[in-house]
């Protein structure tokens, strides 16, 4: 049975070659309707948010600072597990008292805390993507004009060979969340140009303690003019 099903893909594919004139070596070009020409580019979003230098700078403050407070609700939390102890061992009914409501209070302050050091974060890296998408988008846009693309569209991808071997890069080819090409040529990828334009015209503005290395660009880079307050 398995042979049969085999034979008949076979049979199924020389009949479509004999049908259409196709060959191995000269495929046929595709009907102009369906043509995907210098009007359409694409770009690696998930390879710009890892070359894109300020978005690193930002990832990387980010979680400084996440260590940091993180560290601050450490100490409250183990002043809570110290003050929880001495209730267990008090023996005295009134100072046993005493302990439990500091307990409490403790525990109020922690929970205070956290949520607080919470929202923070999130403002700040609320804030943090607002600023990187208006830079992408600027760029992208710019480098659309100058390259003579009427339509980009952006795209997450794996970017090493130990990604695609995940399980989860086959659940996001499969399931994608918006269209998915499944084959990017090079010549119509703007990722690379993309990063070197955000890097030369939206620098970070700290030292990186890692700067990653962009490949070579294809295409254009165009001069940016920033229309917010980023230079």
């Amino acid at each position: 049975m398995k042979r049969a099903y085999i034979l008949s893909i076979v049979a199924i594919g020389l009949a479509i070659f004999a049908a259409t004139g196709l060959n191995a070596q000269t495929p046929a070009p595709a009907p102009a309707a369906a043509a995907v020409g210098r009007g359409t580019a694409v770009f690696n979003v998930a390879r710009v948010m890892k070359d894109y230098q300020k978005w690193q700078y930002f990832a990387q403050e980010m979680n400084k600072e996440r260590q940091g407070r993180g560290a601050e609700l450490a100490k409250l939390r183990n002043d809570i597990i110290e003050m929880e102890t001495k209730i267990k061992n008090e023996l005295v009914a009134t100072q046993k008292a005493t302990y439990e409501q500091t307990f409490v209070n403790m525990q109020r302050q922690f929970e205070d805390k956290e949520r607080n050091i919470r929202k923070e974060i999130d403002d700040k890296s609320a804030a943090h993507l607002r600023q990187l998408f208006a830079e992408i988008r600027t760029v992208v846009e710019a480098v659309a004009k100058t390259n003579g693309f009427d339509l980009v569209m952006s795209y997450p991808d794996a970017l090493t060979e130990e990604e695609m071997r995940s399980p989860l890069y086959y659940d996001l080819k499969l399931r994608p969340p918006a269209a998915m090409p499944f084959y990017v040529s090079p010549n119509v990828d703007l990722t690379s140009v993309v990063v070197k334009t955000l890097n030369s015209n939206f620098p970070a503005p700290g030292k990186l303690d890692a700067a990653p290395a962009a490949s070579a660009p294809m295409g254009t880079a165009p001069a940016i003019v920033p229309t917010g307050g980023t230079k």
